[in-house]
């Protein structure tokens, strides 16, 4: 039986063009019954021009979400195209002859195929993730498509006197782009746009910063300043003021001991105060009285009062620690009014005493370091403000607007 074979003519166009002869055998493959007695030929591409050819783009495309899109994929270089091939590459690899080995089992065969796969197959998922992933671009740099060279994004500086990036070089661009304008033609020359623009570059450079200012003995204090001296440049908002205040401070530890001890010293000075007028108004029966130990009432509280005050001054040891002064031998130097000692100084030795006692302390006090106003009557509290005076401690002495030293006593109905 004839029969007819398989004329692949577009096999006779390739083979022409491959080898420049002006005909080649025809390309036949197999047989089948023939349906005619002559010969049924399709011609492909009947000029002979090849087409020309074409880039191919790298494919980086992200792998098609259905599952069932197909048995290897949708292209090369998807996931699972690779995953099968790595599985099949080490099934292949497992028929292989090895001398020395035993042949490994078909569940060993399968498995070690099934973890290949899966390697090659989340490592190529993970290679196209990066390749999609967002691009990081650093401050002041700039993204250049490697394809085309156009420049996508461009973080560098555009122009002007200050170069870099940031909030702060277009603040200082902006305002020496936009002053000399403002100057000459004035402010609303600008458009909307640019009045808005200069407005908020002014306000930032002149807002007030905090500076946080640390001294050498541990004093931490907190300066409100002008960020920025604008002298010549147009001031859009006439009534902002600026100026330098202190608006925070953290007291050194030192002055943390002197606040700790403030309320002692206190005190001290009140009971100080109180000794001097009761020891004023004395007389001389009264330190008599006492020392022939019939005191009176008046005795006895003159030598109450010595007593407290000579406790409150051991009670400050710690505070003459911090000064360099001892307290103790000032407390010894307090002589008792009532006793003979005292009755031999008499009531101004006495006094001198005490002046003398309050001088040391205040001297140590201020060469220490403790510029607070004690309240004794040569250091008295300023007391401008009512409420110093309404809040103040009694028995002590405090300045009052007009200059008057007064003394603050507890009134007794």
């Amino acid at each position: 039986m004839a029969v007819r074979p398989i004329d692949l003519a577009f096999m006779n166009d390739i083979n022409r063009a491959r080898t420049g002869m002006p005909f080649s055998p025809r390309a036949t493959y197999g047989s089948t019954q023939p349906i005619a007695t002559d010969p049924l030929r399709i011609t492909i591409n009947p000029n002979s021009v090849l087409p020309k050819p074409q880039l191919v783009q790298p494919n980086v495309a992200p792998q098609n979400t259905n599952a069932f899109s197909g048995l290897l994929g949708n292209n090369f270089a998807d996931p699972k195209t690779m995953g099968l091939l790595g599985a099949s590459a080490e099934l292949l690899k497992a028929g292989g002859y090895s001398v020395g080995k035993p042949a490994p089992t078909m569940g060993e065969a399968i498995g070690n195929a099934m973890t290949t796969g899966m390697a090659n197959y989340l490592a190529v998922q993970q290679a196209q993730n990066k390749a999609n992933a967002p691009v990081s671009l650093p401050k002041g740099g700039m993204l250049v498509n490697p394809r085309t060279g156009q420049v996508v994004v461009d973080g560098r500086n555009k122009g002007g006197m200050f170069s870099g990036s940031g909030l702060k070089t277009d603040v200082y661009n902006t305002l020496i782009e936009l002053n000399p304008r403002i100057q000459k033609d004035g402010f609303k020359s600008l458009n909307p746009n640019e009045q808005a623009k200069y407005r908020l570059a002014y306000g930032n450079a002149s807002k007030k910063q905090i500076d946080n200012i640390e001294y050498s003995d541990g004093t931490k204090r907190q300066i409100e300043r002008p960020a920025q001296d604008m002298t010549g440049f147009f001031n859009p908002f006439p009534n902002q003021q600026s100026g330098k205040n202190v608006v925070g401070e953290k007291p050194s530890p030192k002055m943390l001991k002197f606040i700790e001890q403030k309320p002692k010293l206190f005190t001290m000075l009140s009971n100080l105060n109180k000794y001097k007028i009761s020891l004023k108004n004395s007389n001389p029966f009264t330190q008599i009285s006492g020392a022939i130990s019939f005191p009176t009432s008046e005795a006895t509280k003159l030598r109450t009062e010595a007593e407290a005050l000579r406790l409150n001054i051991k009670d400050l040891e710690e505070l003459g620690a911090l000064v360099g002064g001892d307290f103790q031998i000032l407390a010894n130097r307090l002589t008792s009014p009532t006793t003979g000692e005292g009755l031999r100084i008499g009531k101004d030795g006495l006094l001198v005493q005490l002046e003398n006692l309050e001088n040391q302390i205040l001297d140590k006090l201020q060469e220490g370091g403790f510029t607070d106003a004690t309240g004794a009557y040569s250091d008295p509290i300023p007391a401008n403000d009512p409420k110093v005076w309404e809040q103040g401690r009694f028995g002590l002495y405090y300045k009052l607007p007009n200059n008057r030293v007064v003394l603050k006593q507890r009134k007794l109905k």
